[in-house]
């Protein structure tokens, strides 16, 4: 092999294979560290985003658990004082249906419920126990305007049909109705087997709003410490209705 040719053309070749191989990895390397970042920079939006996400989430959550609680323990303290009321003017001797007046409208309030957007994150946060707490809750709270809106059908069926049956005077000071009725013994049965189901309807009723008074706001002030746990910042906490000193009726 001649000296001119290894230096005609096997220097410049191997330079040029060398300088490409140079070029080439440079130039991956610049790429790869452009990816990395890029890839970095779309993660770090991605876990923003879903944190941002599970934020809006626990705080619709929350509306929510307010408004539920609230709602229950605000029926629970109205229950208690139209008691108390009654008990105050003289008429702690009635039974306590009688003792107790229909939630105007409650036929209308409507029933809520958590999405699986919203009960998601909890599940995602390993808090299975709290999910089941928050569907349990919004369960009682259907039931419980069930039961106040069937116990004003109830009531003011049978206020009906006493007054088609007698003679029917009211109290101007108190609102309390009266009515003399002078009935055949299966008439008179029938209106005595009515009012008695009531009465044990509205004993029921108002020990289901006891217990799931008591349930909601134990539901609710666990929110801030079942959220903190994988939430970061700052978290709403449960502000209840002021309770009543009121003993629950009998």
């Amino acid at each position: 092999m001649s000296v001119e040719w290894v230096k005609d053309v096997v220097i410049p070749l191997v330079s040029g294979i060398g300088g490409a191989v140079v070029g080439a990895g440079a130039s991956y390397f610049a790429s790869s560290r452009l990816a990395k970042l890029a890839s970095d920079e779309v993660l770090a939006r991605d876990k923003a985003a879903r944190a941002d996400q599970d934020k809006r989430a626990a705080h619709q959550v929350f509306v929510k658990l307010h408004a539920i609680a609230n709602s229950i323990g605000s029926f629970q303290k109205q229950t208690l004082e139209m008691v108390a009321k009654a008990d105050s003017d003289g008429n702690s001797h009635m039974p306590l249906y009688q003792r107790l007046s229909p939630f105007a409208g409650i036929e209308r309030e409507p029933s809520i419920e958590f999405s699986a957007e919203e009960l998601a994150v909890y599940i995602g946060a390993k808090q299975a126990d709290y999910v089941d707490d928050l569907l349990l809750l919004s369960r009682r709270y259907a039931a419980c305007l069930a039961s106040l809106d069937t116990f004003a059908k109830l009531k003011t069926d049978l206020h009906f049909e006493t007054a088609r049956l007698g003679q029917t005077t009211r109290d101007a000071a108190t609102g309390v109705s009266t009515t003399r009725m002078h009935l055949p013994p299966e008439v008179g049965n029938y209106i005595k087997v009515k009012a008695e189901e009531l009465d044990l309807f509205a004993q029921g009723m108002c020990q289901l709003l006891t217990d799931y008074d008591a349930f909601a706001r134990n539901v609710a002030e666990r929110f801030d410490e079942v959220t903190r746990g994988f939430l970061d910042g700052p978290v709403l906490r449960f502000e209840p209705i002021r309770s009543n000193s009121v003993t629950p009726p009998e």
